[in-house]
């Protein structure tokens, strides 16, 4: 099989429980590279849940899952964000006192000698928000000053910044305008 026709990413009979109650039971998913989803259902039919064993937030019970066609099973969300899936929630994680740069690589900040690098946050910053043609977004504000879609358009640029193949939004419209909706979505069929 060719390798570019490999999914993106798979579940396979899936299962999650938390004490007498079944979140998951028995999920199947693949997703193609470049094929885009929605998960609808009502309070309590398992979305969270199933976003958040994607993305190492809970590990499944049991069942298995497959990124590129190897085994996946990240032990926590920077274990899944380094292979590449990336969680957006609802509630954004955000640090508002800081600016959109330093946002950006919270945390996997480019060091050389314990020193960062300005230069390289900058550049990534820079590089992230045009790959979303989101240049106008201001990067030394900080980030709480920003509108509730900008904000998660940053949020949207840190998982571009790290390398994200992967991308998982909870409820993203769920805060934003018409207007801002229409962008994301723009924004999510580009991507």
């Amino acid at each position: 099989m060719n390798p570019t026709t490999l999914p993106r990413l798979e579940m396979h009979g899936v299962c999650k429980r938390f004490d007498a109650t079944t979140a998951l039971h028995d999920v199947n998913l693949k997703v193609e590279a470049g094929e885009v989803h929605a998960l609808i259902g009502e309070n309590g039919a398992g979305k969270s849940t199933l976003m958040k064993v994607l993305s190492g937030a809970h590990p499944p019970d049991d069942g298995k899952m497959l990124l590129d066609g190897q085994p996946y099973a990240p032990r926590h969300p920077l274990a899944a964000r380094q292979a590449g899936v990336c969680m957006i929630y609802q509630e954004l994680s955000l640090a508002p006192h800081l600016s959109a740069e330093q946002n950006l690589l919270l945390g996997v900040e480019p060091t050389r000698c314990g020193l960062l690098r300005r230069g390289e946050i900058r550049h990534r910053t820079r590089e992230a928000l045009r790959q979303l043609e989101q240049d106008e977004i201001p990067t030394h504000v900080p980030v709480g000053r920003l509108g509730i879609a900008a904000q998660q358009l940053v949020e949207i640029a840190r998982a571009v910044a790290v390398g994200c193949r992967v991308l998982i939004l909870d409820e993203p419209t769920s805060s934003l305008g018409q207007l801002d909706i229409r962008r994301l979505f723009t924004l999510i069929s580009r991507l």
